[in-house]
């Protein structure tokens, strides 16, 4: 089983150009796109979710619901939320350090890998399979009533995929795509930096701008609330099993 997960991967995700570069390089700047698949007895669902990295700054794509939401690591390693509307072309900032929806961001390798050093602690290290930059490692964990399976690339930090399997649901994690230029990285993340921003603070003092009242109505932006939400209603960035 865990190496039919490994080599269902494949090494066709990362280029030849990819094998000659240093490991860290490649880790700092990436694009990683991946295929989420729930299976219940309620039906099978399929969602999108494309991690982006550059140079201290971070950013989870949400393709379906066009909201991408990016973290920067700032002074005194302090992490800046802000939440994008690609639809809209307009962004909703925070201050580094600043409480959102009652959390503050502390961890930065969850929002950086997905899957964070906390979490890879609590889980068994299993096999390791190649070399170099595409070595990958398993990690079980067995969790209430769950099987928990993830293979990881430990050099480049990413998760090639992870399944959670229960009586109720299977939830499989996987990568379909793994790309290093640095080009269309940068592209990626000047079109976001360029979009209007609004201090979240500032949310409640224009009563004119159309699409703060909007976002607010449908319940995108809900102050002391539990976040940004779908259009199924479902919170972004939620039920990860992180």
């Amino acid at each position: 089983m865990y190496k039919a997960l490994v080599l269902s991967i494949g090494f066709s995700l990362i280029t030849q150009t990819a094998y000659a570069e240093n490991c860290e390089a490649q880790a700092s700047t990436l694009l990683a796109e991946y295929k989420i698949h729930t299976h219940s007895a309620k039906g099978d669902k399929t969602k999108l979710l494309n991690l982006w990295r550059q140079q201290d700054v971070v950013a989870h794509e949400y393709p379906q619901t066009r909201i991408t939401e990016a973290w920067e690591h700032v002074q005194n390693r302090l992490i800046k939320p802000t939440r994008y509307f690609d639809e809209h072309k307009r962004a909703i900032e925070y201050q580094p350090g600043e409480s959102v929806h009652g959390k503050t961001e502390t961890s930065w390798t969850y929002r950086n890998q997905l899957f964070s050093d906390t979490l890879l602690a609590s889980m068994t290290p299993g096999h390791i399979e190649g070399e170099g930059c595409q070595q990958q490692q398993i990690y079980t964990l067995d969790k209430d009533d769950a099987k928990w399976t993830l293979v990881w690339l430990p050099k480049l930090h990413i998760a090639t995929s992870f399944t959670v399997t229960s009586p109720s649901q299977t939830i499989e994690w996987n990568l379909t795509d793994l790309t290093f230029d640095a080009k269309s990285i940068s592209a990626f993340f000047a079109s976001r930096f360029a979009y209007q921003t609004t201090d979240f603070a500032d949310i409640g003092d224009d009563h004119t701008d159309p699409f703060l009242t909007k976002m607010v109505h449908q319940g995108f932006i809900e102050k002391g609330a539990s976040g940004y939400y779908n259009t199924e209603g479902e919170a972004i960035g939620e039920g990860h099993h992180h």
